[in-house]
C-alpha cells in the first residue's frame, strides 16, 4: 500500500494542505485545499474548515511555522559534532536574543564555507511551538517534522539541475514576505518583512488560481514592492559587511501571491540586476497530477505545502523544531511489533549483563582516562583563553554559569553597559517631539550608524546635539543629509563613535 504524506503549510493568514502518495518513482498529488486563518477560532477553526474540504488523514505529516516566528543567527564554531553543538549553541544564542534560553527551542545546520565551521542557528519560543502542536494534535495531526516556512522550497531548488550555487529566494505574501539567501548551495540568511496587507488576496479566489497575463499591478502594490526590494538589498549588503563576505546572487527565484502580476518579475529584475524566475514545483518531473487536480492547481499558494510533502522526514535537509520536550513519541501497534520490541529489550539486557561480567578494573581505568582527556579537549576548544586547567568539568560548569548570568552585550561595551542600555540612552536623548523615522541602525564594535528620514535640517542638528552629551560616544558626526526624491523630507545618516 502506497504511503500518503500530508504537507501542512501554516502562515499568518492561511493554512494550505497538499497530500501526496509515494510511488516507486516519484509522487502522486491526491488532494489539496487552502483556507484563511481568521476570526476568534484562528488556527483551530481553520483546520476544521480545511478537513471539511479534504480528508487530512495520512500516514505521516510534515508541517511548518511562519518564518516571522523564528530568529536566525550566524555563528562560527571550532567543531561540527552535532552532539557538542546541541550542548553549546543555546548558550551562544542566549546573548543574542531577548529571551531566556529555557524558553527557546534551537536547531541548526553546519555550513563549511570557510576554515571555520559556520553555523546557521534558528530559535523559536517554546510557547509558539507548544500552541501550534497542541492545536494540530487536537485535530488528529501529529507532524513528524516542524520546519520553517519556505526553507523546504529552497532545498527543493538546490536539488534541481541548473540551479546556480549562489542565489536568492523570495516569497511575496499577503501579510509577510520571506527572503532566503544561499551561498555555495548552503542557506546562510532567513529574514521576514511585513507586508501590512498591501498585497491583497483579490487575485486568489477560494484557492483557485486565475491565470491572467494582463493583470495590472495596483500603484500601491508597486510602491510597496519597490520599497521591499530596497530593504532586501540593504539587508544583504549589511549582512555581507558584517560577515566580511562577497555576496553576488546569480539568480532570484520568487513565488507567493505577489507573483500573480507580470510586472513583479520586471521590478525584481530592475532592482537586483539578476535574472528573476517564478517557480512552480508542479513542473518537477517526479510529480504527477490527474487532470482534475492540475486544473485548479495554484502554485502561488500550494508550492510551500507541496515542498513540505516532498521533504524526507528522517533524512531531509532543513530544520526541525520537534526536539527535546517536543520530540514526537514513537507508537508501536500490533502484537508483532510488541514481540519485536520485547525481543530487542531482552537482547539489550543480555548484552549489558555480558559486558558487565567481562569488564575488569583495567578497562574501567582506561576508559576513565579517555573520557577525562576528551573532557579536557572539549574544554580547551570551548574556552581557549583559559591556560591553567585543573578540573575541566568543574571549570566548565563555572564558565557556563557565568555565561548564563551575562546580559546581552556587544564588543565595545563594558560588562555594566548592555546593548539595551545603549538603545535606551539614544532613545532618551532624541526628543519625542522631533519628526524622525529611523530606517536602519547598525551597531558595530566601534561605531553606531543611524539612517532614516526627517522633516528639516534643523531636526538633524537637534538630534546631533542631543546625542553629543551621551557618555556612550566620543564623537557624533552627520555623515550625510540630503533631500529625498519627493523634496519634502531629508534623508540622513549619523555616525556615533563609541567611547572606549
Amino acid at each position: 500500500m502506497a504511503k500518503k504524506i500530508l504537507g501542512l503549510d501554516i502562515s499568518e493568514n492561511s493554512i494550505t494542505a497538499v497530500q501526496v502518495k509515494c510511488l516507486l518513482k516519484g509522487y502522486q498529488v491526491t488532494a489539496y485545499a487552502t483556507v484563511r486563518v481568521e476570526g476568534d477560532g484562528g488556527l483551530d477553526d481553520a483546520i476544521k474548515r480545511l478537513s471539511d474540504e479534504m480528508d487530512l488523514k495520512s500516514d505521516s505529516y510534515v508541517s511548518s511555522i511562519p518564518a516571522g516566528s523564528i530568529s536566525c543567527q550566524n555563528l562560527e564554531m571550532p567543531f561540527k559534532d552535532k552532539k557538542k553543538l546541541n550542548q553549546t549553541l543555546p548558550f551562544e544564542i542566549e546573548s543574542l536574543v531577548p529571551f531566556s534560553i529555557e524558553d527557546l527551542i534551537v536547531d541548526f545546520t553546519v555550513n563549511e564555507l570557510s576554515e571555520q565551521n559556520e553555523i546557521v542557528a534558528v530559535s523559536a519560543r517554546k510557547v509558539i511551538i507548544s500552541e501550534q502542536l497542541n492545536t494540530l494534535n487536537a485535530n488528529g495531526i501529529d507532524p513528524d517534522v516542524l520546519d520553517i516556512r519556505c526553507v523546504p522550497i529552497v532545498y527543493w531548488l538546490l536539488n534541481q539541475e541548473g540551479t546556480p550555487d549562489d542565489g536568492l529566494f523570495f516569497e511575496i505574501g499577503e501579510k509577510n514576505s520571506t527572503m532566503v539567501l544561499y551561498v555555495k548551495r548552503c542557506i546562510i540568511l532567513i529574514r521576514t518583512f511585513r507586508s501590512d496587507g498591501v498585497l491583497l488576496s483579490d487575485p486568489i479566489s477560494n484557492g483557485k488560481y486565475r491565470k491572467n497575463t494582463d493583470a495590472k499591478m495596483p500603484e500601491q502594490t508597486k510602491s510597496y514592492l519597490r520599497s521591499l526590494c530596497i530593504f532586501i538589498r540593504n539587508t544583504i549588503h549589511a549582512f555581507a559587511w558584517r560577515r566580511n563576505m562577497l555576496i553576488h546572487p546569480e539568480e532570484l527565484f520568487f513565488t507567493g501571491i505577489g507573483a500573480y502580476y507580470p510586472e513583479t518579475k520586471d521590478i525584481l529584475n530592475q532592482f537586483f540586476d539578476i535574472p528573476a524566475k517564478q517557480i512552480d514545483l508542479s513542473m518537477d518531473n517526479r510529480i504527477r497530477m490527474d487532470e482534475n487536480i492540475s486544473q485548479g492547481w495554484n502554485p502561488l499558494l500550494m508550492d510551500s505545502a507541496l515542498a513540505l510533502a516532498l521533504r524526507e522526514a528522517k533524512k531531509g535537509k532543513g530544520f526541525n523544531f520537534r526536539k527535546n520536550e517536543f520530540e514526537k513519541e514513537k507508537h508501536y501497534l500490533g502484537l508483532k511489533t510488541e514481540l519485536r520490541k520485547a525481543t530487542v529489550f531482552l537482547i539489550v539486557i543480555l548484552l549489558f549483563l555480558a559486558v558487565d561480567t567481562g569488564i575488569d578494573y583495567h578497562f574501567i581505568e582506561k576508559r576513565y582516562r579517555a573520557l577525562n582527556q576528551e573532557i579536557t579537549e572539549v574544554f580547551r576548544r570551548s574556552f581557549p583563553d583559559v591556560k591553567k586547567i585543573v578540573d575541566p568539568l568543574s571549570q566548565m560548569k563555572v564558565n557556563i554559569n557565568d555565561i548564563k548570568k551575562s546580559t546581552v552585550s556587544l564588543p565595545g561595551l563594558d560588562t555594566n553597559r548592555t546593548v539595551l542600555d545603549l538603545l535606551k540612552d539614544i532613545s532618551e536623548r532624541v526628543p519625542e517631539s522631533l519628526d524622525i523615522h529611523v530606517e536602519r541602525m547598525v551597531i558595530a564594535p566601534d561605531t553606531v550608524r543611524i539612517s532614516g528620514r526627517t522633516d528639516t535640517f534643523n531636526t538633524i542638528d537637534n538630534i546631533k546635539t542631543g546625542l553629543s552629551s551621551s557618555s556612550y560616544f566620543t564623537a557624533v558626526t552627520i555623515s550625510s543629509a540630503n533631500l529625498d526624491r519627493t523634496g519634502k523630507q531629508i534623508r540622513f545618516e549619523i555616525k556615533l563613535q563609541k567611547a572606549k
